[in-house]
């Protein structure tokens, strides 16, 4: 059995009632308070991680462009030595005399933090300026290398029409098919040279007392 006592003070009275609201706004507004606090900790977080990230990345990036830049000067004297070498055959009918080199390398610049940190927000809390700086340093990288894959193309089919004729001894429409993907790859070369000048350009600005 059961004892029920009968309560020691008056229930159910509008003061009791507005007592116990008052208890459960205020634990509401504490529960808030303290989960608005941990998220703002947590943004912080990823503020910084984000942007250690993007700093290691971009000043990865300075140093590949740069290597880039001589990796297309060396495909361009290489494609100028071809092209004399071409001419001269085209003048004189005889065979070419030398080498042809179709040889080319290039470095790829790197964008795994600014894709991970995309799909996760964490740009999200960036300031408008920063996040603007970022997208463009990576655009322009990405441009670069879509502009390479051109001339890298180029390259590989005058590699191609050049194994027709081992000893040298090119028709004059071998020699006209070389000549023009030898120019088309160099138009490429210059336009991806200049693309980097301005992805060097962005990334020489950015500002590392963020």
């Amino acid at each position: 059995m059961l004892d029920v006592h009968p309560p020691h003070t008056p229930t159910h009275t509008w003061r009791d009632f507005f007592t116990h609201i008052a208890t459960i706004v205020v634990g509401l507004l504490i529960a808030i308070g303290l989960e608005q606090t941990v998220e703002l900790f947590h943004h912080h977080y990823e503020l910084k991680r984000a942007r250690e990230e993007l700093r290691v990345e971009v000043e990865t990036n300075r140093r590949v462009t740069a290597q880039q830049l001589a990796l297309v000067h060396q495909a361009q004297a290489e494609l100028n030595a071809d092209m004399a070498l071409l001419l001269a055959n085209r003048a004189t009918g005889k065979p070419v005399n030398g080498a042809l080199g179709f040889d080319w390398s290039f470095r790829r610049t790197q964008k795994a933090a600014w894709e991970a940190n995309k799909q996760v927000g964490a740009l999200n809390l960036l300031p408008h300026s920063e996040l603007h700086f970022y997208s463009y340093v990576f655009t322009v990288c990405e441009v670069v290398m879509d502009s390479a894959e051109k001339w890298q193309t180029e390259i590989e089919t005058a590699k191609a029409i050049a194994t027709r004729a081992p000893d040298g001894q090119f028709s004059p429409q071998d020699t006209s098919e070389l000549l023009t993907a030898i120019s088309d790859a160099q138009g490429n070369l210059a336009r991806t040279e200049r693309l980097i000048t301005f992805a060097q350009g962005a990334l020489s600005s950015y500002d590392y007392d963020r």
